[in-house]
Parts: structure tokens; sequence; C-alpha cells
């Protein structure tokens, strides 16, 4: 399994596709939607992660609304070794966290 912890910003970020490289050469895609951080849009293979209190703003005050991060996981081939992840090219998808199990 591909373990993941992200959250989108600006949006919800649609359809985003993360390809996995296998040693031998061949590729796995996995199209998952991400969430918008403030507003959970419970798509399929998404949980709640960690739900946060607030965030910081750029002119040092708090915005005291929930802020949410998400985990996802991916189904592997276990015959293959994985050799890369390549994720979106898309800077509102922040990826915290990939853990191989």
């Amino acid at each position: 399994e591909l373990r993941m912890m992200a959250t989108g910003v600006d949006g919800d970020q649609m359809n985003q596709v993360i390809i996995v490289t296998y040693t031998d050469g061949s590729t796995a895609q996995h199209v998952q939607s991400f969430s918008d951080w403030y507003t959970p849009g419970n798509f399929p293979g998404e949980k709640e992660g960690v739900a946060m209190p607030y965030r910081d703003v750029y002119d040092g005050t708090t915005d005291d609304r929930t802020f949410n991060l998400y985990n996802y996981t991916f189904l592997l081939d276990k015959s293959k070794t994985v050799q890369s992840i390549t994720l979106p090219d898309n800077r509102d998808l922040c990826v915290l966290a990939i853990t191989l199990q």
C-alpha cells in the first residue's frame, strides 16, 4: 500500500493522477480527488487524518475555523518493487507525507 497524507488548497483538486513506477519499468496510475482543507468533499478513498482548530494568517492573526489534512490509501502490486512515485504538477495539492507498506 501507498499511504498519503495530503490536502487541497484554493478549492478541491479534482482527478489528480499519481503514477507509481516499478523496478521492472511498469507503471500504475491512481486517480484521486483531494478535498480542500476547509471544505471536506468526502471523496472516495479519502478519510479525515487531522482536524486542526485554526490556521495562521500571514499578518500574524489566526483563522479560527477548522482545517483538515486527509489520509489516502492506494493499493500496489505486491509482486513488484516500487522504484518511484510521481505526484501531480499542482501547487494547490499539498502532500505532507507518503509511506509504503
